[in-house]
Order: structure tokens, then sequence, then C-alpha cells
């Protein structure tokens, strides 16, 4: 089961974390950066920075690493001026992004790092509902990759270009995030073990219903849609109506709920007539 909290400070990071960091441009993004890479230095992780810069540009965000030159030289540290492809939905740019990043992570280890660790930031304005669809569908198809690679992720986005419901949907299918920003602990992630298949987490109310019907909006669907509830502490009638809707909307596809909590039962059992895509299935 994969690892969710929120933190302070970008470190303290495993295989398969995704952690997500809104910042305020300058040294509020390389003050997070520089120790997230010290970290992966310390573990003897290959790491790599991806940002719209120049290779200098990215060169000088990590001018407070130690050894920086030297990681550098050996390869340890690869820096890749090519804007991230998050906001983009499908495509071979999607799909190329992708695969290079999966091959870049399992050649990490073939060449005796621990793992990739990976840094991604993104400087493009988030407003609206269906720039935050586009850009959360992005983080949770990245979200699958990092749950399955040996990898981990942090995800920079400057706050000053996201609106406010834009950052806590970001935040909600981030494993890892910042206390400042949603400090609820509460979430959609990528499960480890198969695709199509995801884990949600905490309690899902008033206050997370907006996040919460922008990430099932998000959600990537190729066949069935497992949604594991094992960590689901609490979920009001609104949010069982989501479900609802979009296990219509996957239509034939179909949407499986593993080990609901007795509150979602009991409303199905109520409105099961309403539902009827919906399937249950306990432990």
């Amino acid at each position: 089961m994969r690892r969710s909290s929120t933190l302070a400070g970008p470190v303290g990071y495993g295989w398969h974390d995704h952690a997500c960091w809104f910042h305020e441009g300058g040294h509020t993004w390389t003050d997070a950066l520089v120790p997230f890479f010290g970290e992966g230095v310390a573990r003897h992780e290959r790491l790599l920075y991806v940002a719209d810069k120049s290779e200098s540009e990215l060169a000088e965000d990590l001018a407070g690493l130690s050894l920086r030159d030297d990681l550098l030289s050996s390869g340890q540290l690869v820096l890749l001026p090519s804007a991230p492809v998050r906001g983009v939905v499908g495509g071979p740019a999607v799909a190329a992004q992708l695969s290079s990043v999966r091959t870049a992570a399992d050649e990490a280890v073939a060449a005796g790092y621990r793992c990739l660790r990976l840094a991604a930031e993104s400087a493009q304005p988030i407003v609206g509902p269906d720039d935050a669809r586009r850009f959360v569908h992005s983080e949770l198809v990245i979200d699958e990759l990092a749950a399955r690679s040996p990898l981990l992720l942090l995800c920079g986005y400057d706050g000053r270009l996201v609106d406010r419901q834009a950052a806590a949907a970001m935040s909600f299918v981030h494993p890892i995030r910042q206390r400042k920003t949603f400090a609820v602990d509460t979430g959609l992630y990528a499960d480890v073990d198969d695709t199509d298949s995801w884990r949600l987490r905490g309690e899902l109310d008033l206050a997370s219903r907006d996040v919460f019907t922008i990430a099932l909006d998000a959600l990537p669907v190729r066949d069935d849609l497992h949604l594991w509830l094992d960590e689901l502490t609490f979920i009001d009638v609104a949010g069982v109506h989501a479900l609802g809707e979009l296990a219509n909307s996957i239509a034939p596809a179909r949407l499986i709920l593993h080990n609901p909590p007795r509150a979602l039962s009991r409303i199905l059992d109520l409105s099961v007539s309403d539902n009827p895509t919906l399937h249950l299935l306990h432990a």
C-alpha cells in the first residue's frame, strides 16, 4: 500500500511517492528542489529535473546542490529542458514522455541506482474547472506510472498561476501534499498492483465535494474501473451520487467498488434502483 501524508518539507520520500509542491517562484521553488535532490544524492538515486527552461536555467536552479557539477559529469544528475506534458490529455506527446520516464527509471536501477528521483516544474496557468480537470487527468496518469515503477516524483507548480480549487484538486490526487495547501488526508491515488485500479481514502463530505467530482471526471478509463475503499472512512450522499454518475458515464465498462464502508453500502441499499451500474465487492 502506498504512503499518503501531508508534509511541511519536500524530503522523506521513498519508492512510489508522488508529491505536489506549490511555490511562488524564485527561491520558494529552489528551496524545495535542492533538499529534494540532496536527499536523492545521499540515497544514491539518479536525479532527473524537467522543466520548460533552458539547460543553463535548470542548472542555475540547482546552484545550491552540493557537488552539482560532479553529479552532472557522472550522469547521476540529468537536466531535461522540456515542458512536462501535464495539462495535455492523450496523444503521442503524452505517451512518449511517459515512456521516456519509465525507461529512465528502469535504466537508473540497471545502472546501480536505487531508483529515479524526478522533479518536474510547470509554470502554466490553471484557472477554472476545465483546466483543473485536464491537469488532474495528467497527474492521475503520472501517478499510475509512479505507483508501478522504481520512481518517485516532486511536481512543482507556480501557485501564483493556479486558482484555489485547481490547487486543491491537484493536491487531492497526490499521495503527498503540503499541509498549507490541502491539509485534509483525503485523496484518490493509483493502486500499486493493478492497472485501472485506484484507492480512495479519507472523508468525502461537503469540504471535498468539488475536488472529488473533478478527480472522478478526470480518471483515465480504459476498461472496468476498480476503486478500493478500505481507507475511506466516510462518504456523504452527494459523494455516492458522484460515484453513480461516474458509473453511468463509463458504461458499458463497470465501476467496481471493493470493500465499501458500511455507510456507503447502506446508502446504495436504499437507492439501488438509482445506481444500477455500481458493483460492490466485499472482502
